[in-house]
């Protein structure tokens, strides 16, 4: 259908677009009329609006996160240990890092340094050769 416009009601407004919608609407233009001009709903543009007159600003707020147990320098020398002994358990590290944590912890450190666990091979894996003679 031509002059149809495009919904988008699920992605998020842009940056560049939350700076238009607040021109156009610090212009005058009306809620409806912003919305039309840049394809979006007009729920998007109050709300856009309405943080930008409460908070006096447009920048989406951060969200609150966990605080991390360790800091950076602890987080090397984590990572440092599983590279110079790659057999040393958890509670080993956990126990020289000097801070308490939990053992969910270094390994999320571990997968932060793309590092995976090295487990032995049990046995060998079988040579094509073996398999046929198997079978």
């Amino acid at each position: 259908m031509p002059g149809r416009r495009v919904r988008r009601h699920f992605s998020q407004l842009s940056e560049f677009e939350r700076d238009i919608i607040i021109g156009m609407k610090t212009a005058g233009w009306s809620t409806r009329r912003v919305a039309r001009q840049v394809y979006r709903s007009e729920c998007a543009v109050r709300t856009c609006w309405e943080h930008w007159t409460r908070d006096g600003t447009h920048v989406r707020r951060t969200r609150s996160k966990a605080t991390r147990k360790t800091t950076r320098r602890e987080d090397r020398r984590i990572v440092r240990q599983a590279l110079v002994d790659p057999t040393v358990i958890r509670s080993t590290i956990q126990s020289d890092v000097g801070v308490r944590v939990v053992p969910q912890t270094i390994s999320r450190r571990f997968a932060e340094a793309n590092l995976q666990s090295k487990r032995p091979v049990r046995v060998l894996p079988l040579t094509p050769k073996h398999q046929r003679l198997r079978l």
